[in-house]
């Protein structure tokens, strides 16, 4: 049995939030990626520039995906997707906020704001080093992921709509 939308579940919308560092190379994908976005019409989606300092998050989403340099031991340009929840997280003793890691931060927004699904989209890098440019392989890729997470949004929209039975 298929239900049509419930008029009162009120959509908080997604966010996307591209992290990274633009001096290092690859190490800046997430904001590559996000400038590519924001070329992009999407409805009820904000695409946020998190550059290093992704701590600063505004409101509450329904689904967050972050995009981030990921070395994962693929090749590179290899684009990997997890959840928040399936990262092994070390419990290590940090000593002020400046000492907190990705995770941490993102499980922070969760505390601190109403955030449902989170999903980090991750790209292996080629070189992590002082320059502003992508690598050639991870340049040629930039379309790839840009739509690994436009189907991503598209997961979204098709599973709000209906609640199936």
């Amino acid at each position: 049995m298929t239900w049509g939308h419930i008029a009162s579940v009120k959509s908080m919308g997604t966010i996307i939030l591209g992290i990274g560092n633009i001096l290092l190379k690859d190490e800046g994908i997430g904001c590559h990626i996000v400038r590519a976005l924001q070329e992009i019409p999407l409805p009820n989606v904000k695409v946020i520039d998190g550059g290093t300092f992704p701590d600063v998050f505004p409101e509450d989403a329904d689904k967050l995906v972050v995009v981030d340099a990921a070395k994962g031991g693929g090749i590179p340009g290899e684009v990997y997707r997890f959840h928040l929840d399936d990262i092994a997280l070390e419990q290590k003793p940090f000593l002020s906020l400046h000492d907190i890691s990705l995770v941490d931060n993102l499980l922070l927004m969760r505390l601190l704001h109403n955030i449902g699904e989170t999903i980090i989209i991750g790209v292996e890098p080629k070189e992590i080093g002082w320059g502003l440019e992508l690598s050639s392989e991870l340049q040629e890729k930039i379309p790839q992921i840009v739509e690994t997470i436009l189907a991503e949004l598209s997961d979204s929209v098709s599973s709000k709509g209906e609640v199936k039975c």
